[in-house]
């Protein structure tokens, strides 16, 4: 199954060949993980954000999870979903990330804002609990 890449494979390799080899741990330093969340709060495009997961050897499952899609319900309140929520998404997509980078696990739901963005979206002003989604 071939992998989805954001980065050119020679770019890769060139970055692959200036680590040291002798050192085993490739994982980021604190310093690193503190500059991606300031980024990630600048409001940078999350592409930009995934190629840079990418270069830092992230799961492959988190550098798509970052540049994937937010999954918005269509309804005639979908386009009232505020600006500032999707952007929430992606940084709280991002944070997620990142913790799970830090314990070494890759998890598979979505953020608590991943899921009021859709609430949100699917909502049709009513009310009535039997007609939300």
């Amino acid at each position: 199954m071939d992998q989805l890449s954001f980065i050119p494979e020679e770019l890769v390799r060139t970055l692959q060949q200036g680590k040291d080899v002798a050192n085993p741990d490739t994982r980021c330093s604190s310093s690193t993980l503190e500059m991606l969340r300031l980024l990630a709060s600048l409001d940078v495009p999350r592409e930009l954000l995934a190629c840079m997961l990418e270069m830092a050897e992230f799961s492959m499952h988190h550098v798509r999870y970052l540049a994937g899609p937010l999954v918005l319900h269509r309804s005639l309140w979908g386009d009232a979903t505020p600006g500032w929520l999707k952007v929430a998404c992606v940084q709280d997509r991002f944070e997620l990330i990142l913790s799970e980078y830090e314990q070494e696990q890759v998890g598979d739901y979505a953020t608590p804002t991943e899921v009021l963005a859709y609430y949100d979206a699917c909502n049709d002003g009513s009310t009535d609990a039997s007609k939300l989604c």
